[in-house]
Order: structure tokens, then C-alpha cells, then sequence
């Protein structure tokens, strides 16, 4: 992680009022002043962590996916259509920490409307820390003449959410990061991802209509043509 990974973390509010689904209602000053204090709490106590591997790809037939050098195969027909013109791929994990975690807790039991911005501003927060590592895997990974797929996580679309757990320990991200997934299912700490992107030498153009894929897209708050979901 670099030193001033939490610096560039903007925590950008119109993201922020997405996620509070705001739909263009007139926001007092008040309310503004509490999202601009929400803000800055979560940047103060998020710790922003990511760990990622680059492996190539065997797909032996539609919807199989070889990562090569581990036991791990997905199966996914939604996956394969994203990595169809890929040979490697990029398996992450990215945190923000535990302590915002303690402070969505802390604000739910004194201040519910806090706790409830500071949720969706952590979860712009991590949105935003995948997609700088995504710019600096362009900007000092990736060969002239390469490019990358949008992000893909398990539990979207017809991937199985199973698969964190494997990836997890592929990238063996309870020691990298901290980051720890429970019997449910669930990442610990919470606003948490896990994703896999495609290396390409093909210019493919990264969707930002991925939402069209996944199975919750007829329940989806959050359906914006985002690359994917909030945690």
C-alpha cells in the first residue's frame, strides 16, 4: 500500500448519495454539513489494503475458467464472456479495515443517520481504492500493448460467491490484509473485495452496463451501469 493511499481516496459525495438513493430531492445544509462530517470521518478511519497476483488462463470450454499454477477453476458463463479475449487475469482483494467498521457499529447505537451515511460513504470509499489499483496495475503492470477487462466478483451474476474463499486463500489475504471471510460467507472487515480482471491484447472496452448481467438486477438499489456492486 502506498503511504498516501488514503490521500487520494476522495470519497466522491455524489457516489455517496447514490448509495443513500437519492434521486435528485433538494438536500438542506444541514444534511450536507453532516455528509461533508461524515466524510471526512470515514477517511479518517479507513486503512485502505489490496493485494493482487497476475496468473494466466486456460478456458477449456465456454464457461470454464482455468487460473493456472492453482486448483482453482470457475464456472461462470458471465466470466468467460468477460475474459473470452483474455490469456491472463488479475486475482484482488482489497479492504478498507476494521476500525470503520467499529465506527458504523459505534454510530448505529448513538447516531442512526451517521452510522447510515458513513456506511455508503465506505462503501464509495472502497469502490474508489479497487479502482485505484486497477490504474496502477495499468500504469505499472500491464505490457504496451495490454489492456484490462472491468472488475468481476464472486456472488455476481453467475459466479458463485464460494469462490471468495479460494481466491482469498490464493492470495493469502488474511496475512497480506487482514482480510478474513466467516462460515456465511461474509468478508471480515465487512467493506471488503474480492475480484478478478482480465489482461488483454485486445482494446476492449470496459462495460459499465455489467449490472445487465447480474441475477439481482430486478431488486438492485443501485442499478447505475456501475462496474460493480457496493459491500
Amino acid at each position: 500500500m502506498k503511504k498516501d493511499f488514503v490521500d487520494i481516496i476522495g470519497i466522491d459525495r455524489e457516489e455517496v448519495l447514490r448509495y443513500l438513493e437519492y434521486k435528485g430531492q433538494d438536500i438542506d445544509n444541514n444534511l450536507i454539513e453532516i455528509i461533508e462530517e461524515c466524510r471526512n470521518i470515514t477517511k479518517d478511519k479507513i486503512s485502505p489494503k489490496y493485494t493482487f497476483r497476475v496468473y494466466s488462463i486456460n478456458q477449456k470450454c465456454k464457461g470454464i475458467i482455468d487460473i493456472e499454477g492453482t486448483n482453482l477453476i470457475l464456472e461462470s458463463k458471465d466470466l468467460y464472456e468477460v475474459l473470452k479475449d483474455c490469456n491472463k487475469c488479475i486475482l484482488m482483494a482489497a479492504t478498507l479495515g476494521i476500525n470503520i467498521e467499529k465506527d458504523i457499529k459505534k454510530y448505529s447505537y448513538t447516531e442512526l443517520t451517521k452510522a447510515i451515511i458513513i456506511d455508503s460513504c465506505a462503501t464509495t470509499a472502497i469502490e474508489e481504492v479497487c479502482n485505484k489499483v486497477q490504474n496502477e496495475i495499468e500504469n505499472n503492470i500491464l505490457n504496451k500493448g495490454q489492456y484490462l477487462t472491468s472488475r468481476y466478483s464472486p456472488g455476481y451474476g453467475d459466479l458463485a460467491i464460494e469462490k471468495n474463499t479460494e481466491i482469498l486463500t490464493i492470495l493469502n489475504g488474511q496475512k497480506e490484509i487482514g482480510l478474513t471471510i466467516n462460515n456465511s460467507g461474509i468478508m471480515i472487515p465487512r467493506k471488503s473485495v474480492i475480484a478478478i480482471i482480465g489482461i488483454s491484447n485486445k482494446n476492449i472496452k470496459q462495460s459499465k452496463e455489467a449490472c445487465s448481467n447480474c441475477k439481482n438486477k430486478s431488486i438492485c438499489k443501485f442499478k447505475k451501469g456501475v462496474n460493480s456492486c457496493g459491500n
